[in-house]
């Protein structure tokens, strides 16, 4: 059989696909590090601080850089700026690896500062090519996130003792980065403001993604949305984004939840080698259950939404408090840490994802989708970089890890109380039938 008479669903999966391999490396140069700090942090000779800043530096470019890394979207177009994502991680990952602790810090700099594009291109698809499953794919797009960040959390450390830590961070991000890169230079071609011609027309895309989108003005901004793509209509929104309450109380819920991803993600691994009596790869073996739990969190959303009718702020309460078992564990119990991982990974992808459909959902464009997005970002990322910093500093400071892991838990009351505001928030910028169901707490509970 040629490749024109595959069956549109299969020409689809591609496009989807070309999609999912950026989604794959946007956390994976960042995650291949925590399980390495020991190695990394003895060979460089960094203290405790030193070692938590270099985790943070990735999550300060996602917070000050997104304004820029925005305005940069605006002026290439979502394609072209996938593939200078790739290429500035690929850099960042070769001078990451290549020198003492400048080069490391510098290399990170650079990884930082590319995935803080791949930050908001991913969203920007979606809201561009599968507005109409926009829970779906946002649940696709956090957990395929998480695929990459869990092999390599339970793998870096024995490819560490075969090729020493240098090398086992650059494989990491590098081959992975790569072969993504291909795959997205196929199917999304820079210059293009869609898919592929061919793949559209082949796989029905042409369907839901309209003529101006693709051919109004060169850039996927405030002349290509979805209203005139034939998406459900919206009620345009006259003020900026910055005065809108409702972002804000959004980017207070990610604030939370990033800040707590980020420093459990940071130090889990030392804290049970050093409360549960773990060697280090039984340390990032176990703390890979966090970020392996979190691939499958992502798909639940449409479950919970859809398939059992549960409302925005009963689902985000339950998300909630499982997200709150894993830091009060390790604080009261931390040889207890199996269950609490499990239940705390899931709630972490699955809150990323409800979190985002919402604000693809509320966009009323792509241009809205990404000024939103980015003002989430700038916040929830500059707030969240001090996580990691904070949590090695109060372990030194106080020789135990209770106090750290409370700091943890008053960011996740911050993410519970914000969360159940942004689900009750009343909907009155767009159509309920333009929205996940329930997302904004109109299914009933």
């Amino acid at each position: 059989m040629s490749g024109a008479r595959l069956p549109r669903r299969a020409w689809l999966a591609v496009i989807v696909l070309g999609f999912l391999g950026l989604c794959a490396v946007v956390r994976v140069p960042v995650g291949v590090v925590p399980p390495l700090l020991p190695r990394l942090g003895d060979d460089l000779g960094l203290s405790g601080a030193a070692r938590g800043a270099l985790t943070s530096v990735p999550v300060l470019c996602f917070g000050l850089l997104t304004p820029v890394a925005s305005m940069a979207v605006r002026r290439m177009g979502v394609n072209a700026s996938g593939l200078v994502m790739m290429g500035a991680v690929v850099a960042g990952a070769v001078l990451r690896s290549a020198g003492g602790a400048a080069a490391a810090f510098a290399g990170t700099v650079i990884i930082g500062a590319g995935l803080t594009i791949g930050n908001l291109v991913a969203p920007m698809v979606i809201g561009r090519d599968f507005w109409h499953r926009a829970s779906l794919m946002t649940g696709l797009y956090s957990a395929t996130c998480n695929v990459l960040v869990t092999a390599a959390t339970a793998l870096a450390v024995p490819l560490a003792q075969a090729v020493g830590w240098r090398g086992s961070a650059l494989a990491w991000t590098v081959i992975p980065v790569a072969l993504a890169a291909a795959a997205w230079w196929w199917v999304y071609p820079p210059g293009s403001t869609a898919p592929r011609e061919s793949l559209r027309r082949r796989s029905g895309m042409s369907a839901w993604v309209g003529e101006r989108s693709l051919t109004g003005g060169g850039h996927e901004g405030a002349e290509g949305d979805r209203r005139d793509a034939g998406a459900p209509g919206r009620t345009p929104i006259s003020r900026p984004v910055w005065r809108r309450p409702l972002a804000w109380v959004m980017a207070m819920a990610f604030t939370g939840h990033v800040l707590s991803f980020y420093a459990i993600s940071g130090w889990l691994p030392t804290a049970l080698a050093q409360t549960a009596g773990m060697s280090e790869s039984a340390a990032g073996l176990a703390s890979s259950v966090f970020t392996m739990t979190g691939i499958v969190g992502p798909m639940l959303v449409p479950l919970m939404l859809e398939a059992l009718g549960w409302s925005g702020a009963r689902m985000l309460g339950v998300l909630s408090a499982c997200w709150l078992a894993l830091p009060v564990t390790m604080i009261v119990a931390p040889t207890a840490w199996l269950v609490p991982c499990l239940l705390s990974g899931i709630a972490q992808g699955a809150f990323f994802a409800a979190l985002f459909s919402l604000v693809i959902q509320r966009a009323e464009s792509l241009d809205d989708n990404r000024r939103t997005t980015a003002l989430i970002q700038t916040v929830g990322y500059c707030a969240a970089a001090v996580g990691p910093i904070v949590l090695g500093w109060m372990r030194e400071a106080t020789g135990g890890w209770a106090a750290p892991f409370a700091v943890v838990v008053a960011a996740l009351v911050l993410m519970t109380v914000c969360g159940q505001i942004a689900a009750r928030w009343p909907a009155v910028d767009a159509p309920r039938a333009a929205r996940p169901a329930g997302l904004t707490g109109e299914a009933g509970a």
